[in-house]
């Protein structure tokens, strides 16, 4: 059994497009014994515009001009197709989802079949590995920790990292590799017919259904809280608050019975509450609370269109009266 691992880098990318320059391997047999590393320099047949999906430019580590020089993506289909498919190979990349996509895009651009092969990730194997899954291990990362030298964005170098990095997994956990993907319960991606479906792991997916309930719920949550809001309209019993619109951390209005004692509170005292963040002139947050909302308020009071800042317990001593309301 031979390890493929790969890399591909673009010379853009657009949404219906990715005009790939370089095809990168690294081809190891199963105790990582490297048989072969290699660049596979492609003629784009178009312009270089390169940026990350932050939208910051990518320098590749080659000379531009050199790409001119080399057949396109059509005369070497032939041999990335076998480097990549046969019974007798697992392929792995690191997001490899990206570079697949990629791989369709150009068989359909040149009209040739499309590739069929199965892959596995190494960006899911250690995210379940070390049970990560609310961030992606990008692969520069993943090197500083595996202690790993690369120069990034050069095709054979990111599939060396990817697969040294695979290695690394294996003797941390004490077994081979195929043994790693079982242990985790890794399913492969595939690509047939144009058609594509990612590698995943059964913990993640599980994770992702946990986080998908729990958004949903607050979703749901939050919009019992706004349908209150919008229909609460009584007269203020005092002017303590007059000229004061508040606004919530996120949490305290997914709590709908404090949040609407909260409410009622505010609006007796001749206040008024905001929805939305940027109609408000004073916040009340939940101690602790470090979210993205919490941290918008801050600013907003540097910026001085906040003037006041509370805690939930400052809060409710300065003008919450306890009452069991569901």
């Amino acid at each position: 059994m031979e390890y493929v691992f790969f890399d591909i880098e673009c010379a853009c990318v657009y949404k219906n497009v990715a005009k790939i320059c370089v095809f990168g391997y690294c081809v190891c047999d199963e105790q990582f014994h490297i048989l072969k590393k290699e660049d596979i320099l492609i003629n784009p047949n178009g312009k270089f515009h390169l940026t990350d999906r932050g939208g910051e430019g990518i320098v590749l580590p080659y000379d531009y001009e050199e790409f001119k020089k080399y057949p396109d993506f059509k005369a070497f289909y032939p041999k990335i197709k076998q480097l990549l498919e046969g019974e007798d190979k697992l392929v792995f990349g690191h997001a490899a989802i990206n570079d697949v996509k990629y791989l369709c895009l150009e068989t359909r651009r040149y009209k040739l079949p499309s590739f069929t092969f199965r892959f596995a990730d190494t960006q899911i194997l250690y995210m379940a590995m070390t049970e990560t899954y609310d961030r992606q291990a990008g692969l520069e990362a993943l090197t500083q920790i595996f202690e790993i030298d690369y120069t990034p964005h050069c095709a054979a170098d990111d599939a060396y990292a990817t697969m040294r990095i695979a290695q690394e997994m294996c003797e941390r956990d004490k077994c081979t590799l195929p043994e790693l993907l079982k242990k985790y319960s890794i399913r492969f991606g595939k690509i047939e017919n144009y058609q594509f479906n990612n590698s995943s792991s059964n913990r993640r997916n599980e994770y992702l259904r946990e986080k998908s309930r729990e958004k949903r719920e607050r979703g749901e949550k939050r919009a019992r809280f706004n349908d209150f809001v919008y229909g609460y309209r009584v007269r203020p019993q005092s002017q303590e608050l007059r000229g004061k619109r508040f606004s919530f951390s996120r949490s305290i209005e997914e709590e709908f019975a404090l949040a609407k004692r909260l409410v009622k509170e505010i609006v007796k005292r001749g206040g008024k509450y905001s929805l939305k963040l940027s109609g408000c002139n004073a916040f009340v947050e939940r101690e602790g609370d470090d979210s993205v909302r919490r941290n918008a308020a801050y600013k907003m009071r540097d910026e001085g269109k906040i003037t006041d800042i509370y805690t939930l317990g400052e809060f409710e001593r300065l003008y919450a009266t306890q009452e069991n309301d569901e």
